[in-house]
């Protein structure tokens, strides 16, 4: 298997620090996907995206994801915070937890999610995690609250993740938030 990725991200209007990050990385047979929002917007903001995603990519992907999610929570302590969603993808199954308001879709598929309420290096109770079922051919978006939730992923289907991801920023950003979307499509 083989997870095809895209991102889009874009800091609020009439900004130039963007306080959200993406995360895609393949580590052996897993790959890990993130969408981490540092709270607010501007620099303070982008201190929490850019420590988190340091966090990221260097985090070892064998544990278990509440491992790395105090791991991720450990590492923004020094930050004003930030809200994540991270899962990891083994063969078809889809593992992950959210913590904070980063959101979740498959196109065919169901994310059994229930995001922790808190904020990553400042409240967090045990997060909540969630197994899925990623079948060949399904698409996945992480997206982070810049961008309203009522885009439909059929309407990108037909788009590289690439695309679609900028397609959806581009029409369902919000320009007062920094907006980031990640898109990956499981193939076989």
């Amino acid at each position: 298997m083989s997870v095809r990725v895209g991102i889009d991200s874009r800091p609020r209007t009439g900004e130039t620090s963007n306080g959200d990050t993406a995360v895609s990385r393949r580590v052996g047979g897993r790959h890990l996907l993130a969408v981490v929002d540092g709270l607010g917007h501007g620099p303070d903001a982008q201190t929490a995206a850019d420590a988190a995603r340091s966090c990221l990519e260097q985090a070892a992907l064998s544990g278990p994801i509440a491992v790395l999610l105090r791991e991720l929570h450990a590492a923004l302590r020094p930050t004003r915070g930030a809200a994540a969603f991270v899962a990891v993808v083994d063969g078809h199954t889809l593992v992950g937890a959210g913590v904070g308001n980063v959101d979740a879709r498959m196109r065919i598929g169901r994310i059994p999610l229930v995001l922790t309420p808190g904020v990553l290096g400042m409240r967090m109770t045990e997060p909540k995690v969630f197994q899925a079922r990623f079948a060949a051919g399904d698409r996945l978006a992480i997206f982070s609250d810049g961008v309203r939730a009522t885009f439909d992923l059929d309407e990108t289907r037909t788009l590289p993740p690439e695309q679609a991801a900028k397609a959806i920023v581009d029409r369902y950003g919000r320009h007062h938030d920094d907006a980031t979307v990640l898109v990956a499509d499981l193939e076989q």
